[in-house]
């Protein structure tokens, strides 16, 4: 069995997201939902927390916790990013 891992992540729609503002809060509200479906179909027991960051409204901290390997989470997250035209980054 895998031991489980916890990684932070911020998403955040830059100023130059072609979305407009109806789309991206309708990415910003099912943004747990999406991501746990995603990370669900590699790992079964993934969670995936989400919260308001202090940055404002298109911005969202993620907390998961999975056993999948750093490369699988980071195609996930690259090939979310690119649907949704958000930017993903890892937090320190």
């Amino acid at each position: 069995m895998s031991a489980k891992t916890n990684f932070s992540f911020e998403v955040q729609y830059t100023e130059a997201a072609a979305a407009g503002k109806d789309e991206r809060d309708g990415v910003m509200a099912s943004l747990g939902p999406s991501l746990q479906k995603l990370f669900s179909a590699g790992d079964p027991a993934a969670t995936v927390t989400v919260s308001d960051s202090h940055k404002g409204g298109g911005n969202k901290l993620i907390e998961l916790v999975t056993t999948l390997p750093d490369g699988e989470i980071a195609g996930i997250l690259q090939a979310f990013s690119g649907q949704h035209g958000v930017t993903v980054s890892a937090l320190e």
